[in-house]
């Protein structure tokens, strides 16, 4: 990987690995993403674990098990420095209580954030029977898990772990992000170009959807978006030349995850409301399949209004 969880090398990019380079032009929306995640984001935090009992730092490491960020949990505050799930020491383990939110569907592991002793320590979460530990509890459907006093061995958890620009996570977070925003950007512009294929193809007359106004508006508003948002993420850190924790990122990132959820809406809504068929994309997208990937547009915009200083300083920092 060319990135690391420090600040001084915040222009170094997370490297979308081997065989991503296309993966957002021959996969479907899920599939990429997941793949994308574990790429950029996982496999740099794995370095933040100096101990590994039950060998999934080891299996993610080396491909054996797909891991997925629960880092994205929303919340009253739609914080990601306010962990959803609690962790409460007990001799040499902890027990965890509270509930995440994952986005890779084929997820073995997820990093989920918990409190403890007023810090932020991650932990490598199994989520099915063949890679569960007999401690780690229930696994429950895909996307959501709830934990209710499961318990971990303390010393499996990382180091502790802040969401500040000189915190290990920053630079993970908005390296990912960058190439999160690239491939988003160019799957909405693939979706969009189907779209107009597809209305082509449903008629002709002044009857046909391919001549409505209203239609071609909103097409030619998402592609116009679409392009300038790609052009952004196309910057990457050089943008604004901003360091890790910058505003930068995150604008990008909340335009490109807004521009997902508007182009999965006109999708649907051209098939389900206006009957136009079925496009041909194969690119899986829809408004519900895009929660889970940071959050979802809420929670990157309340990330951004926390690094613009725009909470209050209770929302804004750590458990401390």
């Amino acid at each position: 990987m060319s990135i690391t969880l420090t600040a001084a090398d915040s222009e170094t990019e997370a490297d979308p690995g081997p065989g991503l380079g296309d993966v957002w032009a021959t996969a479907t929306f899920g599939e990429a993403a997941a793949r994308m995640e574990h790429q950029c984001a996982v496999v740099p935090l794995l370095n933040l674990f100096d101990q590994d009992p039950h060998g999934f730092v080891e299996g993610t490491r080396t491909g054996k098990l797909r891991a997925a960020l629960g880092l994205f949990t929303p919340n009253a505050r739609f914080s990601l420095s306010h962990p959803t799930v609690t962790a409460v020491r007990d001799g040499v383990d902890v027990l965890l209580d509270g509930r995440y939110r994952y986005a890779g569907e084929r997820a073995d592991v997820a990093f989920v954030p918990l409190a403890i002793d007023g810090e932020v320590r991650l932990a490598l979460l199994p989520h099915n029977p063949e890679a569960r530990h007999p401690d780690t509890g229930p696994t429950h459907e895909y996307g959501w898990r709830v934990l209710s006093g499961v318990r971990l061995a303390a010393h499996a958890l990382s180091r502790p772990v802040t969401f500040d620009a000189d915190g290990p996570l920053a630079a993970v977070l908005d390296a990912y992000g960058w190439q999160f925003s690239r491939g988003s950007a160019e799957l909405c512009a693939r979706v969009v170009a189907d779209l107009r294929r597809t209305l082509a193809r449903s008629g002709q007359g002044t009857e046909a959807l391919s001549t409505s106004q209203y239609v071609a508006h909103e097409l030619s508003r998402l592609e116009i978006e679409i392009s300038l948002a790609s052009q952004a993420a196309s910057l990457g850190a050089a943008f604004k030349n901003e360091g890790p924790g910058g505003q930068s990122a995150t604008s990008v990132l909340l335009a490109c995850t807004g521009l997902l959820w508007r182009t999965a809406r006109m999708a649907e809504d051209l098939t389900t409301e206006l009957g136009l068929p079925a496009t041909d994309s194969g690119t899986g997208l829809t408004t519900a399949s895009l929660q889970a990937y940071f959050g979802g547009r809420r929670m990157v915009e309340g990330e951004l209004a926390r690094r613009m200083g725009l909470l209050n300083p209770e929302v804004r920092g750590s458990l401390t």
